[in-house]
Parts: C-alpha cells; structure tokens; sequence
C-alpha cells in the first residue's frame, strides 16, 4: 500500500467518526428526550391534581360564607322587623294591611343589581335550557300570592298578640316545613326529625293556656284566639311557601346564580306588592292611612321611619331566607328562622315588657329542643353525604390507576 493510499484511508476513517458520535448522541438523547416528557406529564398531572382540591376548598369556603350571611340576614331581619311591627301597632298604627305591605315592598333596593354586569366565565348553567315564559310566571305568581298570604295573616296574628307570644308560635314553621318538605321535596322522617315536629308542635300549643293576666282589657279574649289562629295559619302559609320554593329551584328554575336568586326575590315580591295594594284599597284603610299617620303616638316623622325600616329589614329577612333555600335546603332556612325566634321574646320582655311567665319559658325550651334535634339530624344527613363523596372519589382515584397499569 502506497502512502498516499494510507493517508486517504486515514482520512476516510476521521470522517466516519463524527457520523459514530451523532448516533451515540442521538442515542442518549432519546431516553433523556422521554424522560423529560414523561416528568413534564408527571409534572403537570400533579399540578392539576393538587388544583383540584383547592378548587374545591375555595368553592366550599365561598358557600359556608354565603351561608353565614344570608344567615346573619335572617335572624336580624326577621328580630328587627317584628320587633318595628309590634311598636307599629303598640304605637296606634291599625293598617294590617300596610303592615302587609311593608314585608313586600322593599325589593326596589335590589333594582340596582340588573345594571351592574359582570363577565360570567362558561358554567353548566350557560348550557342549561332556560324555562320557559309561562312557567316563570307560574312560579312568579304562585309565590307571590303565599307571600302575601303569609304576610297578612303573620301580620294579624303579630298585631292581636305579644311579641314574645306570637314569636312562639310561629316556631311551628318548621314543623309545617318538614310536613310539605315530605311530599314537595322528598324528606324522609327521622326519628331526630319527628322528635323535632312534635316538640315544635307541642311548643305553640301550650300557649293556648296562657294566664288571666295575660289577656287584658286591650287584648280581649277574642282578638287573643283570633290572633292565635291567624298565626298558626300564617306559619303552615310560610311552611308551604318554602317547601314550593325549593321545589321551584329544583325543577324549573335550575340554575344556580345570583341572577336566578334575584328574579325570584323581585319578582315574588312584586307580584306580592300588587295584592297587597289590591287588599289596602279594596279594605278602605287606604284612606284611612292619614288619619293614621296624625295620631300615631310617635310623630310623623318616626311613623315614616319606622314603616322604612321595617321595610328594609323584612327584605334583608326574604333575602336571607331564599338565599339559604338557594344554597342548602328550605328546612335548613326554615330552621334557622326558628333559631332566631327565642331572641324575640327576651327582646320584646327588654323593650314592651312583656311577662316571661312559666309558660312561656316551658314553650321556649321545648322550640330550642325542637331546633337543636333538627340540627343534629341535618348534621347527619351532610357527614353521610360528605362520606359518600369522599368513598365515591377513592373509588375513581383506584379506578384511574388500574387503567394506567
């Protein structure tokens, strides 16, 4: 071999060399390509299964703080308004008519919510059929009237009796709620929630035995029984008008935003205003209502504040009330409507001096009893739920991990 030959062999080799050293890099790079990809994957999948949960705590954080809200709206609405209601009347108002109306009236304070508009990010409920006209006004007009049914019997029975007496009674609305809860919305007894109905059925009963005393000359045996009656009818009304509620929720509505709480509100409220109106002028006391305001013992001025703030407080009250039905149950709402009743009583001792006589106490205890049984009921009823959430996940997590292998 000449040398010319061994140099172009030598040559011909250093060129083959690079070409050996691509493959091997090449080589390499593929499983570190692989890797990398799979960690990304890896990487990812924990991110998003790590958002999950915090999703999910964000989501329950928001709606036990929408709860508590609408709680705080409840019992403070409802304590305010009733306690306005009895000055109205203890002060020389006689329209129970007008106090009808100011239970409805004050929806107008929420007008301002359809000109504020908010970029909704796509839900399941943009995808949802919207009802149609002629069963939103079903539902529209068939709450509207229990509204001002229940609105004007309460405020009969609020202006024949006590406040601490009529508070009392109207404790049986959630036995009266459980009753149609059974046959609108599919609640099934308890032994926790019978124990609940019968104590809170027991609990008004017994204010039928109320002492001589109690009964004066301004507060004649006939008004006594007939507020009595107009109560008990007003809070069956009320019963019924949240059992229909959440049926409505359920199975027309069904949507859950705040635009769908909020047409509810306004609307029943609405419709509940005009029949009211229709009563007031029907009755004659609309003419009266001058005369009224004249003689009120107060002024003038403090007549015009007092209807104002009532009004205010019985619409913080319905707030409260379909936002809890919005977010959990109309027994819950129910409940915790009964929960605040006990405040009124000691209230009402405070500022009418009213008599906490032992009747009254002995009611008291058992409408607490009745509301801490239902309490522990829907205490069960939301671990047995959470549980099967919890056994339902891990099923799928063992699910998704033999589909991987």
């Amino acid at each position: 071999m000449t040398e010319s030959q061994e140099v172009e062999l030598c040559m011909d080799e250093n060129e083959t060399k690079p070409v050996e050293n691509n493959d091997f890099l090449n080589h390499i790079d593929q499983p570190i390509n692989g890797f990398l990809n799979h960690a990304d994957q890896s990487l990812n999948g924990f991110a998003n299964h790590t958002d999950q949960p915090t999703t999910k705590n964000r989501r329950r954080y928001r709606r036990w703080f929408l709860v508590i809200l609408y709680a705080v709206f409840v019992l403070f609405g409802q304590a305010a308004a009733t306690l306005l209601g009895r000055f109205y009347f203890d002060k020389r108002g006689n329209s129970k008519w007008m106090g009808s109306l100011i239970q409805v009236v004050g929806f107008p304070i929420l007008l301002p919510y359809y000109c504020i508009r908010t970029p909704a990010p796509p839900t399941i409920n943009s995808i949802l059929p919207k009802p149609s006209a002629s069963a939103l006004a079903l539902v529209y007009v068939s709450l509207g009237l229990l509204v001002a049914l229940t609105g004007y019997l309460e405020t009969l029975g609020l202006s024949c009796l006590p406040a601490s007496t009529f508070a009392l009674i109207t404790s049986s609305r959630l036995a009266f709620n459980a009753f149609f809860s059974f046959f609108f919305n599919s609640v099934k007894f308890t032994p926790y929630l019978i124990n609940s109905l019968v104590l809170l059925t027991i609990s008004p009963t017994l204010l039928v035995f109320q002492p001589k005393n109690e009964i004066s000359n301004e507060n004649s045996k006939h008004n006594y029984v007939l507020g009595f009656i107009a109560s008990v009818a007003g809070s069956a009304a009320y019963g019924l008008l949240l059992s229909v509620t959440q049926l409505s929720f359920v199975k027309v509505l069904k949507r859950n935003t705040i635009r769908v709480l909020i047409d509810v509100i306004v609307y029943e409220s609405l419709v509940a205003t005009i029949f009211t109106l229709v009563g007031l002028f029907a009755s004659g006391e609309a003419n009266k209502l001058q005369k009224e305001m004249e003689e009120f013992e107060m002024g003038k001025v403090s007549y015009l504040l007092t209807l104002s703030f009532s009004a205010i407080c019985w619409n913080l009250f319905n707030i409260g009330c379909v936002g809890l039905i919005f977010e959990t149950s109309s027994l819950l709402s129910n409940s915790i409507v009964v929960l605040g009743l006990p405040i009124i009583p000691f209230l009402a001792v405070f500022f009418f001096h009213d008599k906490m006589h032992g009747i009254k106490v002995i009611s008291l205890v058992l409408a607490v009893w009745g509301f801490l049984s239902y309490l522990y009921q829907y205490y069960l009823d939301e671990k047995s739920s959470n549980d099967h959430i919890i056994s339902t996940s891990k099923i799928e997590e063992i699910n998704d991990q033999f589909g991987k292998a």
